[in-house]
């Protein structure tokens, strides 16, 4: 049974809808329909960070898994594989077919201990080829914050789509009886608290801990992750994936403090840049090699250099691209350290 449009007027105090944007309020005799609430889009989004196709078909063994046992790579950094951006007014995004973004409701709400919610995307965006999922449609009695919406086109035809377009509907259900602990009590160690949309925040389950804890995962303790995360912004996903390996050797317990562990991932990070440039000069020295034989005498040693070329030539690809992801090196550490810690 969901609430009327009479009864959703006489709890808009409770909801608390709000749109940030002074000059898109919520309007409630538009958006109040007879049984539910229409809810815009935000004009803030996630998209997926971009991967180099060549790097992807050339090197598959190098592409990151995402292990639903596991929470420490993406506990370091939330976000690393989304890419937040603001949509300015005026402007829209397209949704190529087959792609999806993240994006979020534009109006924060609460919902009160006595009530859940319910939202479902509206079907003229369906019938045009727009899936609109809510990440889990049901919201619990206590929950705040901006809703957040998956978007993917399943359609043949790209779509544009503008910030503020009513996108979906909530649904208000009445409890029999307001339970005895609303989402965000300490206790339940809710996940999603005064939620701001986004990327997912499933580490932070107490069953994924729970799982993490019988598997012997659990290598860095949650204080010294937070100092990490706190000290650095890791904006590469493949320096984050590499440190996170550097983790993953260390012995569970074996993790003293924060500065320990980026010392020393820091100093390897300094001789892999070091060795980098050095495999990125090697194909000239090996091809020189090669033509110096092919002028000369063509024989096994000049079918050896081509070998030696065609490796360094490999080993060079990858470095520029480990090159072009950047690095973490110990000039790097330092300077993402307080100007007072420097000295």
């Amino acid at each position: 049974m969901y609430l009327a449009d009479h009864e959703i007027e006489a709890l808009s105090d409770e909801l608390r809808l709000v749109g940030p944007n002074p000059e898109h309020p919520f309007e409630p005799e538009r958006q109040i329909q007879p049984c539910s609430i229409d809810l815009r889009i935000s004009n803030v989004f996630w998209k997926p960070r971009r991967r180099r196709r060549l790097w992807r078909r050339l090197m598959p063994w190098r592409e990151i898994t995402i292990d639903l046992r596991r929470s420490s790579l993406h506990d370091l950094d939330p976000i690393r594989d989304w890419k937040r951006f603001d949509v300015a007014e005026g402007q829209s995004i397209t949704i190529k077919p087959g792609h999806t973004v993240m994006g979020r409701v534009y109006e924060s709400f609460r919902m009160p201990t006595n009530l859940a919610g319910k939202i479902e995307g509206r079907s003229s965006f369906a019938r045009l080829g727009l899936s609109i999922h809510c990440t889990g449609d049901f919201i619990n009695p206590g929950w705040q914050g901006y809703m957040p919406l998956q978007l993917s086109n399943v359609g043949p035809y790209p779509l544009r789509l503008a910030p503020y377009f009513s996108i979906c509907q909530l649904m208000l259900i009445p409890l029999p009886s307001e339970p005895k602990r609303s989402y965000g009590d300490t206790e339940l160690r809710s996940k999603y608290v005064n939620d701001e949309g986004g990327p997912s925040l499933w580490w932070r389950d107490a069953r994924v801990e729970q799982l993490q804890q019988r598997l012997g995962q659990a290598n860095a303790h949650e204080a010294i992750r937070q100092e990490i995360v706190d000290r650095v912004r890791f904006q590469s996903t493949e320096v984050l994936a590499r440190f996170q390996r550097d983790i993953d050797r260390k012995r569970v317990g074996g993790i003293e403090n924060a500065d320990q562990v980026l010392d020393e991932f820091a100093r390897r990070e300094s001789r892999r840049r070091l060795i980098d440039r050095m495999i990125l000069t090697s194909p000239l020295l090996f091809g020189g090699g090669v033509v110096a034989g092919v002028f000369a005498a063509f024989g096994t040693w000049t079918i050896i250099l081509i070998v030696l070329l065609v490796m360094s030539l490999v080993a060079a690809f990858v470095a520029y691209e480990r090159r072009d992801d950047g690095y973490l090196g110990t000039n790097d550490l330092r300077a993402l350290k307080p100007p007072d810690e420097k000295a």
